[in-house]
């Protein structure tokens, strides 16, 4: 992914805040020191009005500037940049004639402030062209004052050309910092973003290495296991059914297993919660008599206290399928929804008339003990769905703890 400057130069930054509130101070010391000089020499001024009227506004632009974080918007900094220039000739204007070359200038420190800003708003180039811009004014604040370009001497060029590297420093430092602010967040970005990559390919391989395992532990042993069974019997004179049969429902255990292994969900399983997906798996591998399918939508977990329950009411319903519906396949499905776990076994076969104060009086309690009592004690419900000739539809519905489909 990408990083622009923008975003990694943000004010959250701490590096960008440090520099802002740095830049702030700057600018507030600036403006007080330029108001305590021009109130100082007040009586001094040749327009005292247009100098309280140039103190007044930009006191007033510095206010809202910092409160409003102006220095986000572009508009802003253009009109920040354009009072500080045009502080520079109201300068010569204010002042005595001839006054503008003395020490205490009246704009004194506060525009180099506003270069700073733009350097660190916008950068080196920013910076340089707002010196330059106030260079400008410098320059001009000697003919508002009085003083023709070409009476000024070598000692007056000399301040004015010292200013003006004030000014060009001033922006063109804060545009250094900002820069390299921006490089270190990008660096630090990528680092982040590189660990983050290595931890998921560390975890993937974690998961093949582990999937590896399982299927070596388990699979392949068996299957080992029915090819030598399967040469042996080839060598002899007649095969006994029994002996084909049990290899086939191996062979079949072992495909169930596999199955198992290669549908579990992506990602690693919450802190104490095992995959409701393969807990469902390993139950239908256990049935004869019925193809089982396994399906689910998305990820989907439980406590290992709650799957065991669970497994146990679902292997109970599929052993009822085997016994009674006469049916030729089954379905499980499983599903986290709205804060509920649900699990449904549907089966094609006869139906029933589902009634359980006849079952009860029957003694058939693997319906109500095995699977509905399981599941209520554990806060849950049972629906049943069935009739006559319709199939049947058990369904067990369990609320889930906060988390994706934690139960």
């Amino acid at each position: 992914m990408a990083h622009s400057n923008e975003a990694v130069a943000s004010e959250a930054e701490p590096g960008m805040r440090g520099l802002w509130l740095g830049v702030l101070v700057f600018r507030w010391a600036a403006f007080g020191w330029m108001t305590i000089a021009a109130l100082v020499r007040l009586n001094e001024f040749a327009l005292e009005g247009l100098a309280v009227a140039a103190l007044v506004l930009t006191g007033s632009w510095n206010l809202w500037f910092s409160v409003t974080a102006g220095w986000r918007r572009r508009v802003d900094l253009l009109v920040d940049l354009a009072i500080a220039v045009a502080l520079l000739p109201i300068s010569g204007l204010v002042m005595a004639e001839g006054m503008v070359t003395e020490e205490l200038f009246f704009a004194t420190t506060y525009p180099a402030s506003v270069a700073l800003t733009t350097g660190a708003a916008t950068g080196v180039a920013g910076g340089l062209l707002a010196g330059l811009a106030l260079s400008v004014g410098l320059v001009w604040s000697r003919v508002t004052n009085g003083i023709p370009l070409g009476e000024i001497d070598g000692a007056q060029w000399g301040e004015l050309l010292n200013g003006a590297v004030y000014f060009l420093s001033a922006g063109g430092a804060a545009g250094v910092v900002r820069r390299a602010l921006v490089i270190s967040a990008s660096e630090r970005a990528r680092a982040l973003e590189e660990a983050s990559t290595q931890h998921d390919r560390a975890v993937r391989l974690a998961e093949r290495e582990a999937l590896g395992r399982e299927i070596h532990d388990s699979v392949l042993q068996a299957l080992a296991l029915v090819g030598k069974r399967g040469k042996e019997l080839t060598t002899q004179p007649s095969v006994p059914r029994e002996d084909v049969r049990q290899l086939v429902a191996l062979a079949g255990r072992q495909e169930q297993a596999l199955r198992a292994l290669l549908s579990e969900p992506p990602g690693e399983a919450p802190v104490g919660m095992v995959s409701v997906r393969g807990a469902l798996d390993s139950v239908a591998g256990r049935v004869h008599g019925v193809p089982v399918t396994v399906t689910s939508a998305g990820p989907a977990w439980a406590s290992a206290a709650v799957m065991k329950e669970l497994a146990g009411a679902v292997h109970e319903a599929l052993d009822n399928v085997v016994r009674h519906a006469e049916a030729t396949r089954a379905t499980i499905y499983a599903e986290a929804l709205d804060g509920e776990l649900v699990i449904s076994i549907r089966d094609d076969g006869i139906g029933f008339t589902y009634d359980e104060q006849r079952l009860a009086r029957q003694g058939k309690l693997g319906l109500l003990k095995s699977m509905k009592g399981r599941v209520e004690d554990l806060g849950g419900a049972m629906l049943v769905h069935t009739g006559p000739e319709r199939g049947t539809e058990i369904e067990f519905r369990l609320p889930t703890a906060e988390g994706p489909g934690g139960t």
